[in-house]
């Protein structure tokens, strides 16, 4: 396969399983150093023999993988291929709506963990890449009316922040529908009962008020604008990677 099917994988951010050949009792020519890249959808750039493929395919298929490792396959002819195994994991994404004071720093520790973040806001002073330099993407615009430019999957994190209840209600309106992984909206409990009352009065799906983390973020006692960034990023993460949120100090068993 050419670099630049490799970069192109790369550049769409998807999962891919990748390959190496780094030893082979295979004759000329050498098919040391060739890559086979796996898509999700199961797409394949790079070829060797069709045997060895179809084995490689398998073991991709039936093998879950848990961390880089090297691996044997053979092509039926008495020839065996070592390859490096390898796989790049799709990035989780985030969409902040609200560049105010809790952004900043929420966007910080997003990015600092990994995720691509894009920040909403219809103010061009709050919605600018001096003021969210770690921002995969700013986008100053209203905000019921940029959702439909941007991908809401599974492994996005829908983080409502906005300044007023009003856009909140746009926000969620616009989102409410869509399959993220995490849906959270800042505001006191009385004002989200209000929120989620007139959002069902207009059709609501049945199951907002169980997918609505709201009030947002874990329970930090937090009171500064970083603090509630990092309660609300703690909660991020421990929805993404099934955490329970509870001190490890309460585990009896052994990690």
């Amino acid at each position: 396969m050419s670099f630049h099917e490799l970069q192109a994988v790369m550049d769409n951010g998807n999962a891919a399983d990748i390959l190496t050949v780094i030893d082979s009792t295979s004759g000329s020519p050498s098919p040391i150093g060739q890559m086979i890249i796996i898509q999700a959808d199961g797409t394949v750039a790079g070829q060797l023999e069709t045997l060895v493929m179809e084995n490689i395919l398998h073991m991709v298929q039936t093998t879950v993988w848990t961390k880089p490792v090297t691996i044997s396959v053979e092509d039926g002819l008495g020839n065996t291929y070592r390859l490096f195994w390898d796989r790049m994991v799709k990035k989780f994404s985030a969409i902040v709506f609200g560049g105010g004071h809790i952004s900043q720093p929420l966007v910080q520790i997003l990015s600092l963990m990994g995720f691509e973040v894009t920040v909403i806001d219809d103010r061009p002073e709050f919605a600018n890449t001096a003021r969210f330099p770690g921002a995969y993407r700013v986008i100053c615009q209203q905000f019921q009316l940029v959702v439909k430019e941007l991908t809401v999957d599974n492994e996005t994190a829908v983080i409502i922040v906005t300044r007023g209840h009003r856009y909140d209600m746009d926000c969620l309106r616009a989102v409410m529908g869509s399959n993220a992984r995490y849906l959270g909206m800042i505001g006191s409990r009385k004002r989200i009962r209000e929120i989620i009352a007139l959002i069902k009065e207009e059709g609501a799906p049945a199951d907002l008020e169980t997918r609505l983390r709201a009030p947002i973020g874990l329970d930090l006692k937090a009171e500064t604008p970083a603090e509630i960034a990092l309660s609300i990023a703690a909660e991020v993460v421990s929805v993404f990677r099934n955490g329970s949120g509870r001190p490890l100090s309460e585990y009896k068993e052994a990690f």
